[in-house]
């Protein structure tokens, strides 16, 4: 690697948990799973061996409750576990194609891209609408976070029934909408958080990176089970 090249880290904790975190994740899945059309799952990536030899959970093998507890019980509460969930990855819908917001779309993009130094680009999707978003849906896509960019004012009405259709489907996928001061001064999704993009702030991009990172990484709703 370059020695100029930004360092990769996995601040999202892609593919890793610590008990505390899957056991959150366990019991929102099992929630979850009720009213969704996704299933969604956590196994484990590798055999996990407790102190006294006996493997707790195989390669490839659903981590439940159970195990969590094992887990619990036997490891140190900051050690981590090789995990693969379907609940990973993010979604960007932002039209690139439109010249009045190409160039917010194009920072949009390079933005998330370059979180954790580039480390995430094989889980990140990028679709000019909710349409083609839906049509990956239907192809397996699965992401944990949708980021909503720029949307021409003239398919904003298809895009927010597209956009109802994809939440009667899954309704527990996360959202950021992103405002900008300029080009998109109001949401037109509801209920969804928001980051309004100032442009008089030289440190608005930065901001958005730590909103990203902070929607993507909050624990689910384990007070609501």
């Amino acid at each position: 690697m370059d020695d100029n090249s930004p360092k990769q880290e996995n601040i999202l904790k892609v593919g890793i948990a610590e008990a505390d975190r899957l056991d959150d994740m366990v019991r929102s899945f099992r929630l979850m799973n009720r009213h969704s059309n996704r299933r969604r799952f956590v196994v484990s990536r590798e055999n996990v061996v407790g102190g006294n030899g006996n493997i707790i959970v195989e390669k490839a093998k659903d981590i439940d409750i159970s195990v969590v507890k094992q887990f619990q019980r036997s490891f140190d509460r900051n050690t981590e576990f090789k995990v693969f969930s379907s609940d990973e990855g993010i979604a960007i819908v932002t039209n690139t194609e439109a010249e009045y917001g190409r160039d917010f779309s194009k920072s949009l993009i390079n933005q998330v891209m370059n979180i954790g130094g580039g480390i995430y680009k094989p889980f990140i999707d990028i679709v000019q609408s909710f349409y083609e978003l839906s049509a990956l849906f239907q192809k397996g896509l699965s992401p944990k976070l949708i980021i909503v960019g720029y949307i021409p004012v003239k398919n904003i009405g298809q895009e927010v029934n597209m956009y109802n259709e994809l939440k009667r489907h899954d309704p527990y996928i996360r959202y950021l909408d992103v405002l900008h001061t300029e080009l998109k001064p109001r949401s037109f999704i509801k209920g969804v958080p928001q980051f309004m993009l100032d442009t008089e702030d030289e440190k608005a991009w930065h901001k958005f990176v730590l909103k990203v990172i902070h929607e993507y990484t909050k624990p689910y709703f384990m007070e609501e089970i």
